[in-house]
């Protein structure tokens, strides 16, 4: 199984491997009673996207301790990876910037509200994690948007934030916070170009839907 799986890896790329095929690569050995095939599609199976504790994985037969550890490292660094990547300095359209934070915040376990700043070009000139927690009018204010594009000379920003229960229905917090923003942006001479609701997914628009 593993020599296989190391052959269809040199032969078509680590990116052909299924989630199972992954993670029986990372457990190593199987047992007498099952193969590490086996054992690994059951993990996936029974797991919400590998999000389990140490003493959970090892109450699966045939995971011990050293298995259980790099399991959880794998994802770790999967996490971090995916946290350290940022969109390129070439011209980026809204649905780029979409696609991009579906990878990158659409999975949290809370809400966060991103901010990405461009200038005149779509260049972007830095993203930003702006907010952790439930996104509204009480918690987050426009000041901690736009000191930071007054900062770096933006002069667009498009603001997003994830629902963790997978909606992509915004609330009504949600649009009287990104009409509050809009009018706040104009006075300083910043265009709020949308702002996105993110899930595991996929994202939707205000804009597309007519709201700010």
């Amino acid at each position: 199984m593993m020599i296989k799986l190391r052959e269809k890896i040199l032969a078509y790329g680590v990116s052909t491997l299924k989630d199972e095929e992954l993670l029986a690569v990372i457990i190593g050995n199987g047992t007498r009673e099952s193969k590490v095939s086996e054992i690994a599609k059951k993990i996936i199976c029974q797991s919400n996207s590998l999000n389990l504790s140490l003493e959970q994985l090892m109450s699966f037969n045939g995971i011990g301790v050293a298995q259980a550890c790099k399991i959880l490292a794998a994802v770790e660094l999967g996490t971090r990876k995916v946290q350290s990547d940022t969109l390129s300095e070439t011209i980026v359209s809204v649905d780029d910037i979409g696609r991009h934070l579906i990878n990158k915040i659409g999975g949290a376990p809370q809400e966060k509200l991103v901010a990405v700043y461009l200038n005149n070009s779509y260049h972007v000139i830095d993203e930003q994690v702006i907010f952790i927690g439930t996104v509204d009018q009480a918690t987050v204010h426009p000041r901690d948007i736009l000191r930071e594009a007054v900062k770096m000379s933006a002069t667009q920003v498009v603001v997003a934030h994830n629902h963790p229960n997978g909606s992509l229905m915004f609330s009504n917090d949600d649009q009287e916070f990104s009409l509050r923003l809009k009018k706040c942006c104009h006075l300083i001479g910043i265009n709020l170009i949308d702002h996105l609701i993110i899930t595991k997914k996929t994202y939707s628009s205000l804009k597309s839907l007519n709201l700010i």
